[in-house]
């Protein structure tokens, strides 16, 4: 059965603390399985960086001004935990560079552990140049550093004693607690449409999360996943392929036949991005239309 979440406001003109809480307490309501936020610590005033998903023919560099309002994904998730009881807590998808990883792994587990063991941890490399360097983090190897930083949280979450050797990150031998409920770790989705995405989902994920891509592109992905989830001694049925997108005011029955044609394409978990909306009456609204196309 394909599961369905949906994503939250932590950005923009609605996001505040009321808002966030009404939100996530009607989506649990409502009957969907997760709720989902985004990340960005710095938004740089001016510049050349290209979304990665921007789905146009010629895209321009991303324009900032809304993401300047921004709430820290993981502290958000830990306030509407404490406001719901068994809506998961998803992250779409937290940019492992960023943060040393050590800490990251301390509040991904203790996030974990006083939620119930609710945690989906969607993690990604990071596309906005300008913000690494506002961060003294080197974009250029950030696929290199995200993988290793990746295999800390993994051992730290694990091992009763952790440590690594690597060449973006040492950890002498650590005790680290608490452990996260969910064992051995929280479920790791890795973000991102490439190759490389998938190839690191395969090796150090539990799955992976495609962001805005069409029936046809997912039916070429799966394909190409399962032969890899092979050929690396491991099975489809203990991974996870997702996506999050995007829906716009389509019609219930057509919206409905947009989520059969993900699941027979290979997708086990939808997560649906509403319309904008400029108030959050209309945001809860919209949350009801999509719980009628999609869940009911």
């Amino acid at each position: 059965m394909l599961r369905i979440g949906v994503t939250l406001p932590n950005y923009g003109p609605l996001a505040n603390a009321a808002n966030l809480v009404r939100l996530a307490q009607h989506a649990e309501r409502r009957g969907f399985d997760s709720i989902w936020v985004a990340d960005h610590l710095a938004m740089p005033v001016e510049t050349a960086s290209i979304y990665p998903f921007d789905g146009r023919a010629a895209p321009t560099p991303a324009v900032l001004d809304g993401l300047v309002e921004f709430y820290e994904p993981l502290i958000t998730l830990a306030y509407l935990a404490a406001a719901t009881s068994r809506v998961r807590l998803g992250i779409s998808v937290y940019v492992m560079p960023y943060r040393n990883p050590v800490v990251t792994a301390k509040l991904v587990a203790t996030l974990d552990a006083l939620s119930g063991g609710r945690v989906i941890f969607g993690a990604g490399v990071g596309w906005l140049r300008e913000e690494f360097t506002a961060l003294a983090a080197d974009a250029r190897v950030r696929g290199r550093a995200t993988d290793e930083y990746l295999e800390v949280c993994r051992r730290l979450w694990r091992d009763d004693v952790a440590s690594f050797s690597g060449a973006h990150y040492q950890l002498p031998p650590v005790r680290s607690g608490p452990k996260p409920t969910q064992r051995p770790w929280p479920p790791i989705w890795i973000g991102g449409n490439s190759a490389a995405a998938r190839t690191r989902a395969v090796a150090l994920g539990d799955g992976w999360h495609l962001i805005d891509s069409d029936v046809d592109t997912i039916k070429a992905h799966a394909a190409q996943l399962n032969a890899d989830l092979i050929a690396a001694g491991r099975t489809r049925g203990d991974f996870c392929l997702s996506v999050r997108r995007a829906v716009g005011s389509a019609a219930l029955p057509e919206m409905r036949r947009a989520r059969d044609a993900y699941m027979a394409a290979g997708i086990d978990y939808l997560v649906v991005s509403p319309p904008r909306a400029s108030s959050i009456d209309a945001l809860a609204a919209s949350l009801d239309g999509l719980g009628a196309a999609l869940l009911d």
